[in-house]
């Protein structure tokens, strides 16, 4: 019989050995994990929980909240709240010197209100402001570079695919960790204007054009496309930060609410609403078959007692909280540029989570620090999803090389939001801590 932990490392070599084979991560994390437990547990054991797993998470009503949230970011995107959202950001900071970039920063960070999904944003953002950005003689380099990495914010900005998935996996209040975001979010967000900014004085030629200047009446006509998505953020953050409704009926209010706006807007056809449908199915299916892939491979090394024997290591280590999230920090920005923000998710929290609680570490302060690890990794060559998303959608306006020559700025500034989030929990925690329970 083999010894437990052996099998079970064994198993997570095998793993890895498949994610770098090219192997789906959701066959390779369920496969690994279900011969984990026939290896551990015996064939009844492996066949039971391949059995309970896909059950217990496609029919627990809080996961509703994974297709809700994304359906109603395919809405906002189909009806053209993305390009609504930009124009009025142009009319208001296009004319400032630097001003593509503060537009493309302030229209990212609205949707982000909505889509949920990095790689949605800098796909859609690079259509959208890329080519004015280069009609207007900006650098292609920090122009690909502020899309790929305004993008990321929407991974922080709630409501968030990653904070979902967090929330799930660790058991954790999905509620909590998405209003745990909102003050970091915006603290990224105002972080890159003033970077972008900073940079245009000292290097005139990454901007050397503005445009026109709107008036005062075509800017406030403007925001006339923006109240959509400001509504549909206050109703549903104001939702669970009240305490009126939970995340997943919060999900459900908030595609309810893009449809019924949408449709009266007349900007959904029923092709862009068949559109929206198909992709946010094929998406959530795609997000729920990870999942049950990751929660095998968790179960497994539950069974196998190699998570205990991890947690026991750190404790004789006798780590302080705060060096002990130094370590992991180390850890999760090496991992990032190595491996996608999903697969990093799965793999490592059930090795990490434990230790975390182990600790006495808040949950919802660290998960927001896994976003941000998660944001860092997006951006972060040589697996910077992000970076390939926006060269992509640029139809051959830059290339791959310009935007990794680009993003250090943005790099360094995200590591500098992670020591701020790390030396001052405050910022993260203060929302949650007052919300009704």
């Amino acid at each position: 019989m083999i010894e437990p932990s052996v099998a079970a490392l064994a198993c997570v070599a095998g793993m890895f050995v498949l994610l770098a084979i090219g192997v789906p991560v959701a066959i390779a994390l369920g496969l690994a994990g279900f011969i984990g437990l026939a290896l551990i547990g015996g064939w009844s054991l492996a066949l039971a929980q391949l059995q309970a797993v896909p059950f217990s998470l496609a029919s627990n009503y809080a996961f509703a909240v994974v297709p809700t949230f994304i359906l109603m970011g395919n809405l906002a995107l189909n009806s053209g709240m993305a390009r609504e959202l930009y124009a009025a950001a142009e009319k208001w900071l296009g004319h400032f010197r630097g001003g593509q970039y503060l537009t493309t920063i302030a229209g990212s960070t609205g949707f982000a209100a909505a889509s949920g999904s990095t790689l949605a944003n800098a796909t859609v953002f690079t259509r959208l402001a890329l080519p004015e950005m280069m009609r207007l003689g900006y650098s292609k380099e920090i122009s690909s570079a502020c899309i790929a990495a305004s993008g990321t914010l929407a991974a922080m900005i709630p409501p968030s695919v990653a904070m979902v998935v967090y929330g799930i996996v660790t058991e954790q209040s999905i509620g909590k960790l998405m209003i745990a975001g909102i003050v970091p979010g915006i603290i990224s967000a105002l972080g890159y204007c003033v970077m972008v900014v900073a940079m245009v004085h000292v290097w005139p030629h990454l901007a050397p054009n503005k445009s026109a200047p709107a008036g005062w009446r075509e800017a406030i006509a403007s925001l006339r496309g923006v109240w959509a998505i400001a509504l549909l953020f206050l109703i549903i953050m104001g939702g669970i930060y009240g305490g009126y409704f939970s995340p997943s009926a919060a999900g459900a209010v908030g595609a309810f609410g893009a449809l019924i706006i949408s449709l009266m807007r007349r900007r959904l056809s029923w092709a862009s609403l068949n559109q929206a449908l198909m992709s946010a199915a094929a998406t959530s299916a795609m997000i729920f078959a990870i999942l049950i892939g990751g929660l095998i491979f968790s179960r497994m090394l539950v069974f196998s007692g190699l998570v205990g024997n991890i947690v026991g290591i750190f404790e004789d280590w006798q780590m302080s909280p705060l060096t002990l999230i130094v370590v992991l920090s180390c850890f999760y920005i090496v991992l990032g540029c190595l491996v996608d923000a999903l697969s990093m998710l799965l793999v490592t929290l059930p090795f990490v989570f434990p230790i975390i609680k182990a600790a006495g570490i808040d949950p919802i302060w660290f998960g927001i620090l896994v976003v941000q690890f998660l944001e860092i990794g997006a951006i972060t060559p040589p697996v910077g999803l992000n970076l390939f998303a926006t060269v992509s959608a640029s139809d051959r306006m830059v290339t791959i090389e310009q935007v990794i020559r680009g993003i250090t700025p943005f790099i360094l500034l995200n590591l500098l939001f992670l020591a701020l989030f790390i030396g001052f929990p405050s910022i993260v925690t203060w929302l949650p801590a007052k919300m009704a329970m």
